[in-house]
């Protein structure tokens, strides 16, 4: 019975499909196969099929889920989320660290959705990435736990918060180090000195991915497992990618403690 059901539902895509969007609540054929842009002679014969092993019903116009086929497809649809978010950049998960991604928000990665990968083109190694810079000034919130020092990262910063973003920053304490440094400790009074601003260390943050929990995107740079650092992003818009970015945020945060004094913690640290 089990290995009939994985057959019935895993080898058609068509059936399959018809229990996702069955999933989101009844529906008549017509409705169907618009959607799934199908047409009824394709679609009846895998319906009907569904149908006799008590996984869809039919009321009158309507075909709905049975209270078997919910169970099933609401275990089915994670699984299938995930296994699509991890396909999209097979090579990119397979080749990071994500040991830091706590585990009850790794088990639900396939919440991100639809992803893309940026990074920055070896002509503009050291230059912030285009696509990173162009979201976070769309951006009314930026919230991000940076792991890694780039020299233009808190000018960029200020810049977001003196033109009305909302900022916070977790940065472990290596990396608040260098931006208590001369060249930097004066951007980084002007930020920690205004109202929409947030500036704290992680004392267990070393080799944390790269976070970004905006209001309009979600970013995460992984390290390497057997190379240096690439800066190379996996982003995604969906609604799903920033709740889960933002509980990734979160997550770190409360880790953190606040710093108010660049100067004090400058000076009480090695």
């Amino acid at each position: 019975m089990e290995n009939s059901l994985l057959d019935l539902i895993f080898l058609s895509d068509k059936r399959k499909n018809v229990l996702l969007l069955l999933l989101e609540g009844p529906k008549d054929i017509n409705t169907i196969k618009k959607i799934l842009n199908a047409g009824a002679t394709s679609l009846q014969p895998q319906i009907k099929m569904l149908k006799e092993k008590h996984l869809v019903v039919q009321d009158r116009e309507l075909y709905r889920l049975s209270e078997i086929g919910k169970i099933i497809t609401e275990k089915m649809k994670p699984l299938l989320d995930t296994l699509s978010v991890l396909e999209d950049n097979a090579d990119y998960w397979a080749d990071r660290d994500m040991s830091k991604i706590p585990h009850f928000l790794l088990r639900r990665i396939g919440e991100l959705g639809h992803c893309i990968t940026i990074e920055p083109q070896r002509e503009h190694m050291f230059e912030m990435i285009p696509e990173y810079v162009e979201n976070a000034e769309k951006a009314k919130k930026f919230e991000a736990l940076s792991s890694y020092f780039h020299p233009l990262y808190p000018s960029f910063c200020l810049g977001l918060a003196e033109k009305g973003t909302s900022v916070s920053l977790i940065l472990p304490e290596s990396i608040l180090r260098r931006w208590g440094e001369d060249d930097y400790r004066e951007q980084t009074r002007q930020f920690l000195k205004m109202e929409n601003t947030k500036l704290l260390v992680c004392k267990d943050c070393e080799m944390t991915p790269n976070i970004v929990a905006a209001d309009n995107f979600m970013g995460i740079a992984l390290f390497p497992k057997d190379t240096v650092f690439d800066r190379k992003y996996v982003i995604s818009f969906e609604p799903g990618a920033l709740a889960w970015g933002k509980e990734l945020y979160d997550y770190y945060e409360q880790r953190a403690e606040q710093i108010r004094d660049i100067d004090s913690y400058a000076s009480s640290t090695p």
